[in-house]
C-alpha cells in the first residue's frame, strides 16, 4: 500500500468517526486515533538476572552531596530512588580510584576510593543501598595501565634497572621487574608500540600507549595477574556485583588471542567467586572481531554497531530517506545485535563518555524514539547519565573533547546541590530543562524514558526473546512486525518508523488479540482501537502486543 493510499485511509476512518460522533452523540471511537486502548502500568515481571537496565554514571558530574562542586558516592545515593522509579536496575560507575586526573582512568590504588569521591565505607554504603533497591552495581577496572604515580611502578622501574646493570636483586625485586612493560633500548620498541624514557636517572623505556602517565602492566607476568584476581575477589567480596572492563584490546596491543586467553582466565576467576557476577567489555571495534572476544566467555561486549559513532540506532532515524526511516537498517540491526554476541548477553548502547551523545539539539521526538528503538533490542541495555533530560555534548568548540561529553547533570532541586563541576574550556550546553522541570512535565524526555523502561521491565521477552519476522511495510517502510518469544511467552512488537503519518494495522490478522503496551512520542497521542478492531498508531510509536 502507498503512503498516498493510507493517507486516505486513515482521513476517511477519521471521517467515519466524525459523521458517528455528530449523528450518535458522544462514539468512543471518534477522533484522530479511535477508542483510547487502556494499560495496565502497575504490574512489572523483571527478572533477577544480568539481563539489565544499565545506567552509566560519571561520579564527577552527577550529584554533589556536600556543596564541594564535585560529584560523590552519596550523591549517587541521594538519587538512586529516581533512578529505580526511571526503571534502571543497574548502575555501572566510572573509576571512581584515587588518579592523577579528572577521568580517573590512571589509578594510583585499586583498594581505595578517590578522596573527591569519599571513602571506602561510602562505597560500601553504595552497594547496601543499590542491593536494597534490587539495583545492581559494577564499577570500571582499568587493568592495561596505572598511573605513573603508581607505587608498584616505581618499584618495578628500580628493579628493572638493577636487573639490566646486573646487580643481585631480592626476591621481591624479582617480582616487581617484570611487572611492567619495559624495554632496555629506544630500538627494541616495535613499530605499533607508544613508550617513553622513564626519567633522567635511568635509560630504558616503558611502553605508555594511551598518554606518558599511563604505563602498560606486564600481563603475562604471574604476579600482576594474581594482583588481578586479588583487585577481582576484593570488590566481589565487599558486594559489587560485577566489572565493566577498560579497552580490552590493549592488554597485550595487536594481538587479539592473548586478549581473550587473559579475559578467559579474569572471568572464570570472577565466576568462580560468584557465579552471577555480570562482565562487559569494552572492545571499540566492529561486530567481526567483538564476534571473536565473545569466544573468551565474557558475558558481554559493547555492541558498537548500535551507537552513534557508528551511525546505529541514530543513524536509523537520520537515513536517507526524508523522513528518517531505515526499517530494514533496523531489522537488521536487530538480528546482528544478537549474532555478535554467540552464546552471551548483547549489549547495545547509543552512546557514553568517550563520544559524542546522541542528543538532537532541537528535535525532542528523535530523542525519544532513538530510545525506543534501542530498548526494543535484546540484552542488556546501556544509558549514559542524563540523555533521559538532553544532556547536550559533541566534539566540537572546544579542546577538551571528553570534557564536553561529561558535563554535570542539572537536577534543579536545590535542597539537594547540582554538581557544578568546570573542566576549563569545556562547553557546557543545556538545551533542555532540568530534571525537577522535566519530573513534572509529562511530555519530556525524562518522562518518556520512565514509560519505555516500563515497558521493557513489563515484558521479560523484549530483552530474551527469540526475533521472528512478522511483517514490514515494503513499500514505504514506514513499519515493522516482530513477535520475540521467551520461555514459552509470545509478545508481538509493532513499530511506526514514519515521522509524519499514523500507522493502521489489524494484529488479529497475525493472531494477536490485544494491545498490553504502548509507547507514544507526545502526550497527547495514544493508540486507538477501531470498531473493525484495528489500531491506529501515531508517529514514531510502538505497541506490545499479546495473543
Amino acid at each position: 500500500m502507498t503512503k498516498y493510499l493510507k493517507k486516505l485511509l486513515v482521513s476517511f476512518m477519521a471521517l467515519l468517526s466524525f459523521i458517528t460522533l455528530v449523528g450518535c452523540g458522544e462514539d468512543p471511537y471518534a477522533g484522530e486515533y479511535g477508542k483510547r486502548i487502556e494499560e495496565d502500568l502497575s504490574t512489572l515481571n523483571i527478572i533477577d538476572d544480568n539481563y539489565r537496565n544499565y545506567y552509566e554514571i560519571f561520579v564527577m558530574s552527577f550529584c554533589d552531596s556536600n556543596f564541594d562542586t564535585i560529584g560523590d558516592l552519596n550523591g549517587v545515593i541521594m538519587k538512586l530512588d529516581y533512578l529505580k522509579d526511571l526503571g534502571y536496575n543497574g548502575i555501572w560507575l566510572m573509576p571512581i580510584h584515587p588518579s592523577d586526573s579528572y577521568h580517573k582512568y590512571d589509578v594510583k590504588d585499586y583498594y581505595d576510593v578517590d578522596k573527591k569521591y569519599g571513602t571506602i565505607e561510602d562505597l560500601k554504603k553504595l552497594i547496601d543501598e543499590c542491593h536494597k533497591r534490587d539495583i545492581n552495581i559494577i564499577i570500571d577496572l582499568v587493568l592495561n595501565h596505572t598511573s605513573k604515580s603508581h607505587p608498584d611502578f616505581s618499584k618495578a622501574c628500580q628493579a628493572y634497572n638493577k636487573y639490566i646493570n646486573g646487580q643481585v636483586l631480592t626476591a621481591e625485586e624479582e617480582k616487581y621487574k617484570d611487572y611492567y612493560v619495559f624495554y632496555k633500548n629506544q630500538n627494541d620498541v616495535p613499530s605499533n608500540i607508544t613508550a617513553y624514557k622513564v626519567g633522567t636517572n635511568y635509560n630504558f623505556y616503558y611502553e605508555a600507549n594511551f598518554s606518558a602517565n599511563m604505563p602498560e602492566f606486564n600481563c603475562d607476568s604471574p604476579y600482576v595477574r594474581e594482583e588481578f584476581k586479588n583487585i577481582i575477589k576484593y570488590y566481589l567480596d565487599m558486594g559489587i556485583d560485577g566489572f565493566r572492563l577498560d579497552a580490552v584490546k590493549y592488554y597485550y596491543l595487536d594481538n587479539d588471542k592473548k586478549n581473550i586467553e587473559l579475559l578467559n582466565y579474569l572471568n572464570t576467576y570472577m565466576k568462580s567467586i560468584n557465579p552471577d557476577a555480570y562482565m562487559v567489555g569494552e572492545c571499540w571495534s566492529g561486530s567481526e572481531v567483538i564476534k571473536n572476544y565473545y569466544t573468551s566467555g565474557v558475558d558481554s561486549f559493547f555492541n558498537f554497531s548500535t551507537s552513534v559513532s557508528y551511525g546505529g540506532t541514530s543513524g536509523v532515524i537520520n537515513g536517507p530517506n526524508p523522513e528518517g526511516r531505515g526499517i530494514n537498517r533496523y531489522y537488521q540491526s536487530l538480528l546482528d545485535n544478537i549474532s555478535i554476541a554467540l552464546n552471551g548477553i548483547p549489549a547495545p548502547f547509543l552512546d557514553n563518555h568517550d563520544m559524542p551523545r546522541y542528543t538532537y539539539e532541537t528535535n525532542t521526538q528523535k530523542n525519544k524514539f532513538t530510545f525506543g528503538l534501542l530498548a526494543m533490542m535484546n540484552g542488556t541495555i546501556f544509558s549514559y547519565y542524563g540523555d533521559e533530560v538532553g544532556l547536550f555534548g559533541t566534539n566540537a568548540g572546544s579542546t577538551n573533547i571528553d570534557q564536553n561529553v561529561r558535563i554535570p547533570i542539572k537536577w534543579g532541586d536545590f535542597t539537594n546541590p547540582d554538581c557544578m563541576v568546570k573542566f576549563g574550556q569545556t562547553v557546557e550546553y543545556y538545551p533542555y530543562p532540568t530534571v525537577k522541570e522535566q519530573l513534572e512535565d509529562s511530555n519530556s524526555i525524562l518522562n518518556y524514558y520512565k514509560k519505555v523502561l516500563l515497558i521493557r521491565n513489563q515484558n521479560p521477552e523484549i530483552a530474551r526473546g527469540e526475533i521472528k519476522l512478522i511483517a514490514k511495510d515494503t513499500d514505504d517502510l514506514d513499519y515493522l512486525f516482530i513477535s520475540k518469544t521467551y520461555n514459552g511467552s509470545e509478545i508481538g512488537i509493532v513499530i511506526n518508523f514514519s515521522q509524519y503519518n499514523n500507522l493502521v494495522i489489524n494484529p488479529s490478522e497475525y493472531g494477536f488479540s490485544k494491545v498490553t503496551g504502548q509507547i507514544v512520542i507526545e502526550s497527547s497521542q495514544y493508540v486507538g482501537e477501531q470498531k473493525n478492531g484495528s489500531i491506529v498508531m501515531p508517529p514514531f510509536s510502538i505497541v506490545i502486543l499479546k495473543k
